[in-house]
């Protein structure tokens, strides 16, 4: 997930060391959408630009290498289309990231036509991890939706009303989502609750197949070939389960996060 070579200080922003080329802060297909939507200086490369990159490690993971009845073609059209996909601007900079934005921002990352052989809570968790980066990328709440969520808070204040009724409120989920991008706390107990629940495949391993990249630069190709062969001699080495094993996760301190059970339709809730 990171090249510790490149790498810098949290607190050292100086113009030497900012984050600003892309080819060195990650790789193409797992970067945020921000930072191929936004190259050059001054793009600093933050944490929930890290967390994203999760979202779309175990995306892009899935959707090339688990079992689903969904043909080769679709599949690879798909896979190019939200983490290959690439063109140049005038000034000959190469940028990205559109159709991730765009489905982050909608609440559909995964696409909804996808299923797999073997039922798993894996499309399910890779949802619910990609529901508070519509905070990130779509609309803030309106002037309007502000005075509606005062009014209805009020409400709540003198009892007239119970919490729920602030759940579906766009101003809560903004600031929901956005309280969950501040931190990678929320993240880790959503997956640790996630591999705790019933429903994984006995035998979820990754399948040896190739999705083919139809799009992408130069560099992209040669760095695609490279990981083609690394994994073709992972996939050889081990076939072994994607989730993890099964053990007690070690104890961790109460956070506010959302059942799984909560999120299926990808929307944001009250935590």
């Amino acid at each position: 997930m990171i090249d510790w070579e490149p790498a810098i200080f949290l607190d050292d922003k100086s113009d030497d060391n900012l984050s600003r080329r892309r080819d060195r802060t990650g790789t193409w297909q797992f970067m945020s959408a921000a930072l191929l939507e936004h190259p050059g200086p001054g793009q600093l490369h933050e944490l929930n630009d890290d967390i994203e990159s999760f979202v779309h490690v175990l995306g892009w993971t899935v959707l090339s290498y688990l079992p689903s009845p969904t043909g080769d073609d679709v599949r690879t059209g798909w896979v190019s289309l939200l983490y290959d996909h690439s063109w140049k601007i005038l000034s000959g900079t190469e940028e990205g990231g559109h159709t991730k934005a765009n489905k982050l921002a909608l609440g559909n990352y995964s696409p909804k036509m996808f299923t797999l052989t073997e039922p798993s809570p894996i499309l399910e968790l890779i949802q619910t991890l990609a529901s508070p980066f519509q905070a990130r990328y779509g609309e803030p709440p309106s002037e309007k939706d502000k005075k509606i969520f005062e009014s209805l808070n009020a409400l709540v204040l003198k009892g007239h009303l119970d919490e729920e009724v602030l759940d579906a409120q766009p101003v809560h989920r903004y600031q929901l989502g956005i309280e969950r991008l501040s931190s990678s706390e929320w993240f880790l107990g959503t997956v640790r609750d996630a591999l705790q629940r019933p429903g994984w495949p006995a035998n979820d391993g990754a399948v040896d197949r190739f999705i083919a990249m139809i799009d992408g630069t130069t560099r992209q190709w040669q760095l695609a070939a490279k990981r083609i062969k690394t994994e073709s001699q992972l996939l050889s080495a081990c076939s072994g389960p994607l989730k993890r094993l099964n053990t007690s996760p070690p104890p961790t301190p109460q956070d506010k996060r959302t059942p799984l059970d909560d999120n299926s339709d990808g929307a944001i809730t009250r935590g």
